[in-house]
């Protein structure tokens, strides 16, 4: 059988472009995380939306399984080709299609990476930015706004879904259709006044079209940026008194950050310095060794209005430290000379944090909550790590401008220690199932993680989800075995 579908697929892409060998396809079996591995049958990469068609019509003809890859750099198994079959790797599809200066918006394929925008914005698009989410450069542009995932922006504009105005698929018959004005206009300027089918794709997992083309906004880059730095030993005195009073003052145009000590104590960000300094003037962690950190980043169009910004926020940490009893310390990078220049950049490179696989594995609960109950699973997930012996890594970000907010747990852990992996799936399940108590939802969520979330929901939610992928995907082709329902 696979050697009757590689001459088919042969005769679409080509023969250096596809592929069975083992060592290949191994490659492709699995990511960094505790999810189990599944090797493909075949694997091929396409060029063209042509090319995709042409594929995706083959094998719905024959029943035959395709899972969409890129990068495979999203943790959480979601590449992983749980349904066999074939993996359609889409990284040679990495066009930009048009650059729209005044509407201010590109198109591109899917395999425009992260890389590939910070080149552009630098060298072409200087008077523009985009929100760069804590990944590496190889990771698709697309792709994580499709997963409604996150980045630098997302304080002010929410998940990068929301930065999508219109997106070009193949459907799982094989044909090519269109969602937002792009579907009508020659322009992809936006997503209404239609209805909104990009809601059939966006956060469906490849599992109901194969996005070839998108249109993502880009958005004016401010003449002033400054960024500064509010720590905290505990986490209270952040989310009892200060983030809410901070998102609703709209002087931010990024908030961000989490409870460090797992960087700490593996060395792989230059905290020593700081932690000293905050020793120094007698503050003690609530959780031993876990500081909270903000980055804050201010905008405006003049240095006076961004000095009134800070000089507004310098007010709000004294007002809170004095009525509240907190220990917020406000910091801007010449505070503490080169290493605050490093530390308070922010994230707007998709970098790795060097030595963070060291030992091979990292996973993640990432989820968005309502604000008001960070603060509540961040506590409930320290204690999940304390019962497991892990180091807490608690990610935090309000989302547009308060209206949600992310809790993520990072955790790395020796790739090459089965009873450790075990332990890691026990723990992620743990605390997949207090952020659901609390009232949260998993992004991105894993194989694993989707029937926990579809056990909970409302039952006409999910009876609409499975009529919508029974319509659109009859045979079950699509990235099968990832919605918790088939």
């Amino acid at each position: 059988m696979v050697v009757l579908v590689l001459k088919d697929l042969v005769d679409i892409v080509g023969e250096d472009f596809v592929s069975e060998r083992p060592e290949e396809l191994y490659l492709y079996s699995k990511d960094m995380t505790e999810n189990f591995p599944e090797t493909p049958d075949i694997v091929v990469m396409p060029e063209t939306t042509e090319e995709v068609q042409k594929i995706v019509l083959f094998a719905n003809k024959n029943k035959i399984p395709i899972t969409p890859y890129v990068a495979g750099s999203n943790v959480g198994g979601l590449a992983i080709p749980y349904g066999k079959g074939i993996l359609m790797d889409l990284k040679r599809m990495k066009k930009v299609i048009e650059i729209n200066k005044k509407d201010m918006y590109i198109v591109i394929e899917p395999g425009f990476t992260f890389g590939h925008l910070r080149k552009l914005l630098d060298e072409e698009l200087i008077e523009f930015q985009y929100s760069f989410p804590f990944a590496p450069p190889f990771s698709s542009v697309l792709v994580n706004a499709i997963l409604q995932g996150l980045g630098n922006l997302s304080h002010k504009y929410g998940s990068m879904s929301e930065s999508l105005n219109g997106i070009e698929v193949v459907l799982p018959n094989g044909k090519i259709a269109r969602a937002g004005t792009c579907a009508i206009s020659p322009y992809w300027y936006s997503r209404t006044p239609l209805p909104d089918l990009l809601g059939l794709f966006v956060g469906w997992q490849g599992t109901t079209g194969i996005a070839t083309k998108g249109s993502i906004c880009l958005w004016p880059k401010p003449p002033i940026i400054t960024h500064c730095v509010v720590f905290a030993t505990d986490p209270a005195d952040v989310y009892n008194r200060f983030i809410f009073k901070l998102c609703r003052s709209g002087i931010c145009q990024e908030i961000g950050g989490g409870l460090l000590n797992m960087f700490m104590s593996k060395g792989l960000l230059p905290m020593e310095e700081l932690k000293n300094l905050i020793e120094m003037m007698g503050f003690v962690p609530r959780f031993e060794g876990l500081y909270f950190v903000n980055l804050l980043t201010l905008y405006g169009n003049t240095e006076e209005e961004v000095k009134a910004k800070y000089k507004f926020l310098v007010k709000m940490v004294n007002e809170i430290n004095d009525q509240d009893g907190a220990q917020l310390v406000l910091l801007k990078p010449e505070d503490y000379g080169e290493m605050g220049q490093k530390m308070m950049t922010p994230m707007d490179l998709p970098i790795q944090i060097p030595g963070l696989l060291n030992r091979g594995g990292l996973t993640w609960v990432g989820s968005y909550v309502p604000l008001s109950k960070w603060l509540e699973g961040c506590i409930k997930g320290i204690e999940i790590h304390k019962k497991y012996d892990k180091i807490p890594g608690v990610l935090h970000r309000p989302m547009k401008s308060g209206h949600y907010g992310v809790l993520r747990f990072l955790i790395p852990f020796d790739k090459s220690n089965e009873k450790e992996i075990e332990e890691i799936r026990a723990m992620v399940k743990e605390l997949a199932e207090m952020i659901l108590d609390i009232g949260g939802v998993i992004y991105k969520m894993p194989p694993w993680v989707a029937p926990k979330i579809m056990e909970r929901a409302d039952p006409g939610f999910v009876s609409l989800l499975k009529k919508i992928k029974k319509t659109l995907d009859p045979n079950g082709i699509l990235n099968p075995h990832h919605l918790g329902f088939d």
